[in-house]
This record gives C-alpha cells, sequence and structure tokens, in this order.
C-alpha cells in the first residue's frame, strides 16, 4: 500500500511540512476586484487585507472539481494505491463537495475523502494528528482515529473588532458599528461544522479567561491527549501570550504554535485575530 496525501490551502501547512510528508496542496481561491488568485500562492496575506480594508471587492471559492481530478490522476500515475484527501468543513466551501465529485470521475486508486467539519488551525490540527499516527497504524484505524478526532474538535477565532464580520456579510452594518462603539471582540466558534458568533467580549484577559474556562472542561473531559493548536493573523504577540498562560495552567498541555492564517480564512477575521483549535482523545 502506497498512500498519498492529499489537503487544501485553508489548513495552513508550512511548506517544510508538505515537502517532508509529500503532500499535495489543492488552492482555494482569492477574488480581488473579478480577479483569481490562488490562496496561499499567487498572493500574500499582507496583500489580500490591504485590498480588503482598502474597499476592493475581496471574495473566496473553492476549487472546481477538475483541479481535484488532476491531483488524482498525478497521485495514480505516480503509482500510489490509495489517497488521503482532507478538505476544510463542507459547511464553509464546496471543496468537500469538489473532491467527491472529483472522486467519482477516477477509478484504478482508492480514495478517501475526509470533511475535517472544521478550517484553519482546526483542519491543520486533525491533519498533523492523523499524518504521525499514520505512520504507526493501518489506514482504516487511521481513518478511525479522524473520526474520534472530529468528534472532540473546536476551533475559536477571535476578532480584534467586527469588522470583517460585517464586510463577509456575517452580521449587519448597524450591528457591526453598534459593536465596534463599544469595543466588542467576538469569538466565531466552530464546532463539527456549526458556526455561532459569541459577542460578549471587551476585552483581551475576557477572552483569555473564556478560552481557559473551557479547556479546564476539555481537560476534566479527556481520557487521552489534548492537542491545542495556535494562529494569528499578525498578532504574534497575543498569541504567545496565550500559549504561556495554557502552559503555566495546564502541565499536561503542550502548544503548538502554527503559521499565520491563510488569506481565503483571514478575510473572514481580520488583522489582530488569532484563532486557538483543540482535540483530545
Amino acid at each position: 500500500m502506497k498512500i498519498k496525501l492529499i489537503c487544501d490551502s485553508t489548513a495552513g501547512l508550512t511548506q517544510d511540512y508538505i515537502e517532508e510528508n509529500d503532500i499535495e496542496i489543492v488552492h482555494l481561491n482569492v477574488i480581488i476586484d473579478g480577479v483569481a488568485y490562488k490562496d496561499d500562492l499567487d498572493i500574500t496575506l499582507d496583500e489580500v487585507m490591504e485590498k480588503f480594508y482598502n474597499n476592493s471587492k475581496v471574495t473566496t471559492s473553492q476549487p472546481s472539481p477538475s483541479e481535484y481530478v488532476n491531483a488524482f490522476i498525478k497521485a495514480k500515475d505516480a503509482g500510489y494505491t490509495d489517497i488521503l484527501c482532507f478538505t476544510i468543513s463542507s459547511t464553509l466551501y464546496g471543496t468537500f463537495n469538489s473532491a467527491k465529485i472529483a472522486s467519482e470521475e477516477i477509478s484504478g486508486i482508492n480514495i478517501h475523502i475526509i470533511d475535517t467539519l472544521s478550517a484553519s488551525i482546526g483542519s491543520e490540527l486533525i491533519i498533523r494528528e492523523a499524518i504521525d499516527y499514520l505512520k504507526v497504524k493501518s489506514l482504516e484505524e487511521t481513518l478511525e482515529y479522524v473520526e474520534r478526532l472530529k468528534a472532540n474538535a473546536v476551533i475559536l477565532l477571535n476578532m480584534e473588532n467586527l469588522t470583517a464580520l460585517k464586510k463577509s456579510g456575517r452580521i449587519t452594518r448597524i450591528k457591526a458599528a453598534i459593536g465596534n462603539l463599544i469595543r466588542v471582540k467576538p469569538i466565531l466558534e466552530y464546532i463539527g461544522g456549526k458556526l455561532t458568533v459569541i459577542s460578549k467580549f471587551r476585552t483581551e484577559n475576557a477572552v483569555f479567561n473564556y478560552i481557559i474556562e473551557r479547556l479546564n472542561k476539555v481537560v476534566e473531559l479527556a481520557k487521552g491527549k489534548v492537542h491545542v493548536y495556535l494562529s494569528h493573523v499578525k498578532s504574534l504577540e497575543k498569541i504567545s501570550r496565550l500559549k504561556e498562560i495554557i502552559e503555566a495552567k495546564f502541565k499536561e498541555i503542550k502548544v503548538r504554535m502554527c503559521r499565520e492564517i491563510s488569506p481565503v480564512v483571514a478575510v473572514n477575521i481580520g488583522y489582530g485575530g488569532y484563532g486557538i483549535a483543540w482535540a483530545y482523545e
């Protein structure tokens, strides 16, 4: 058995990790004033955010099925017997559907499409832990392990203000104006493919305290290891401080600091935003 790993660009994997694990990346799209760019490839995070805040029309879209067809055929021609393909949540983008449609057009290779039901570092957590597990376990055992991780996975994305949510259309202009006036720091909570906006925090300390409370409950429930990942959009200082707080409070948790969030996800969070993801065994 020879297994090819395929992921989409929103997981934000580092180039070194991609090369080390022979991972094929299928890119989502950032569309700026009608011009399409490959996420995390053709355009940088800084370039996208500059356009975003200067009132350019910035939208995003999933890869086409043909892009997955090309990736699957490439793996088949290289002699792989199986493909393990991870995608951003199907409730956020049509990436999973594109991969699924493509898989139905290819024969002669076993294709396993995994809907992470997460995004960004939430997807990265599932992917990295699955790859580590696959190094010592069978493919079948790894697929079962991924489902267990997904069942206990959470991602929280904190924003400096409500501007990005307004621009993305997730809240009204009036709500955004009121929220920014009283300096609300909202959290997007994403669990099992369902998104909830929590807008009750006005200080960074209040956000940190909420995260610690949530993690405390996770540690009490977990029977095995708790995996915690952090990432950001130009807010490294914040997540560095959060990492210190978490590791001081929970000696059993080692936090992974990830690279910056990809442009496709970042336009929904905005400058100063950051994310934390966890899952437990």
